[in-house]
């Protein structure tokens, strides 16, 4: 069938932007909703005003006086950025006595144009600071134009782990195509300098990288090769290969993919498999990433490119964040070399190994980082569970589109509750905190009503660090951070199959194989289950009832032992599952 213009343009506006799913343009359409002005309000961040201060960058505290003295003159004053940073890389410059070197004359002459802002001149910057520069620029740049650029530098503690131990001895040499500041160029233990390269598109963060550069080597008469252009696009290292390509990619999607083997658009991958063409043999290939990328689907690309091409040798978790990113982070470390069968993880101050051949085993290549215990306890869960919720029936929320509007806080006459994530808590549903006039017509986006109207459904938090199902058989309506499950396994009600999700063991086995705090049905499908007797079925039912009436922990603890014995775990399994679990939050 032919596609109309409108659906044409709904595909177009979806692969640009990439905020909302083309179900939502369609409703928006429906509702004859200003598709623009909807995007710029979405909590997607890309228009967000807000500066953030890299608290996470600056070493010294009695420093933050003077950032917020020298950011409070450039935006008050309204300085041109560019001139105000190369007046302050022409003081730093001129503070290390190295202004009037030959090659740093012919770096600022590049930048001879910018006028030079007296009010910051006469500014004394700190000499005890890793990148003041790079912090001050950061300081000045709105959330939107962070996020947007996917310009959120490295904490300083993740840089140097990152390129700690790096050898130079031979002669060896250093990438990083997205370097912003020069971060990672400034952690480097080289002691020359002419072994190292850097790329940004970005002209201030490439001029302050060259600054900090000459800064840092200021015995060293040489123009840094730091370049100003799109990796991604201008090859100026045609016949040159590295031994070192480390960096923090932008994470986000780019509409100039020139990957084949990157069908995600994601940017990081892209520049993941442009860097990895770009190493000699031997070579050395360290990213700093959204830990979502070993487990998440869109990012099977990437790691199917990482299982075929590169030899994978690490993956570090991290606890550091960035200031204004929520995302946790991990760094995948791997080589130009032959493939190996294990891999080092290093996670809570812990190291241990995991068979690569494991990550071959599951549809999406997931990379999980399993323990062999782990892999003991899920492997023991699988041979007794011939089902899933494959065939369950499964809805979302209600998207009202205006919740301030249509939300209220007190009930009347024509509206009936309408319960969040947040009333929901395991087995039972707390009070509901607003309610609605359910008029489906009005809504940006609905399930079907005998969805809502089922005589018992589960549902459950749609953001939560471990599994939340709650039991409704009052036929409520639920906004749209609570997902419905009407639950499909042979031989379960759904109260029982409540029981398996709420358990220890099927937090830890979600926590386990997919990693994240988003509870997607795809996930969710793929939990096994076992096969129970009709009277097995019916004692957990009683527990439950038990449960939902009086929250007894002791009733929980007794119904956690029921689900531990089904697969035949033993006391030290169940004791390492408690020590996976306990700690896990379900705060949204």
């Amino acid at each position: 069938m032919k596609e109309t213009k409108m659906e044409n343009i709904r595909k177009e506006m979806y692969k640009a932007t990439n905020p909302i799913s083309s179900a939502t343009a369609r409703n928006w359409e429906r509702l004859g909703t200003d598709k623009q002005g909807r995007l710029t309000k979405r909590a997607n961040k890309r228009n967000s005003k807000k500066r953030i201060i890299p608290y996470e960058y600056i070493l010294e505290k009695e420093n933050i006086s003077v950032l917020e003295k020298i950011t409070d003159i450039i935006i008050s004053k309204s300085y041109d950025y560019t001139e105000s940073i190369y007046t302050l890389c022409i003081g730093m410059l001129k503070a290390k006595g190295i202004i009037n070197n030959i090659n740093v004359q012919k770096v600022i002459s590049e930048y001879s144009k910018n006028n030079i802002i007296e009010e910051l001149s006469d500014i004394t910057l700190p000499d005890n600071e890793y990148d003041f520069l790079g912090v001050v620029y950061q300081s000045l740049l709105s959330e939107g134009n962070k996020n947007s650029m996917g310009s959120y530098y490295t904490p300083i503690k993740v840089v140097s782990h990152m390129t700690d131990g790096l050898n130079f001895s031979q002669g060896q040499t250093f990438l990083d195509p997205c370097c912003g500041s020069g971060s990672f160029l400034l952690s480097l233990k080289c002691s020359d300098p002419e072994l190292i390269y850097g790329i940004d598109n970005d002209p201030i963060a490439v001029m302050i990288a060259k600054v900090n550069l000459l800064c840092k080597y200021p015995d060293n008469d040489f123009i840094p090769y730091i370049y100003c252009t799109d990796f991604l696009k201008d090859d100026i290292f045609s016949n040159k290969k590295f031994d070192y390509i480390y960096t923090n990619p932008p994470w986000g999607a780019v509409n100039n993919n020139t990957s084949a083997e990157i069908s995600s658009d994601e940017s990081f991958s892209i520049f993941f498999v442009h860097s990895f063409y770009k190493l000699k043999t031997d070579g050395l290939i360290r990213f700093l990433l959204p830990q979502s990328v070993l487990n998440v689907r869109v990012h099977k690309d990437i790691r199917k490119f990482i299982l075929d091409k590169c030899c994978l040798k690490s993956v570090t978790f991290y606890s550091e964040s960035f200031t204004g990113v929520l995302t946790s982070c991990i760094d995948i470390l791997a080589g130009n070399s032959a493939a190996q069968e294990n891999i080092e993880v290093i996670k809570d101050n812990e190291k241990y190994t995991v068979k690569i051949s494991a990550f071959r085993k599951t549809e999406n290549l997931i990379f999980n980082m399993l323990t062999e215990k782990d892999i003991e306890i899920i492997e023991k869960v699988k041979q007794k569970s011939p089902y899933n919720l494959s065939e369950s029936i499964w809805a979302l929320g209600i998207v009202t589109g205006n919740n301030k509007e249509k939300l209220l806080s007190e009930k009347l006459s024509d509206t009936e509750p309408i319960f969040t994530g947040k009333e929901i808590s395991e087995y039972v549903l707390m009070p509901a905190k607003n309610y609605i006039h359910y008029d489906r017509n009005t809504f940006q986006q609905v399930a079907k009503d005998e969805i809502y109207r089922a005589d018992e459904k589960l549902v459950y938090k749609f953001i939560s660090h471990k599994l939340v199902f709650a039991y409704d058989n009052s036929k409520s309506l639920f906004l749209n951070s609570a997902n419905i499950l009407i639950p499909v396994i042979k031989g379960m009600s759904v109260k029982t199959v409540m029981a398996f999700l709420n358990s220890n063991l099927y937090s830890f086995l979600y926590k386990k194989l997919f990693g994240e705090i988003k509870i997607l049905k795809g996930n969710l499908t793929a939990l096994p289950f076992p096969k129970i007797t009709e009277e097995k079925n019916q004692q957990i039912e009683q527990y439950v009832d038990l449960i939902m009436q009086t929250n007894d922990k002791f009733i929980i603890e007794k119904l956690q032992t029921i689900i531990y014995n089904i697969f035949d775990l033993n006391a030290d399994e169940i004791n390492y599952i408690t020590s996976q679990t306990e700690n896990i939050s379900d705060n949204e």
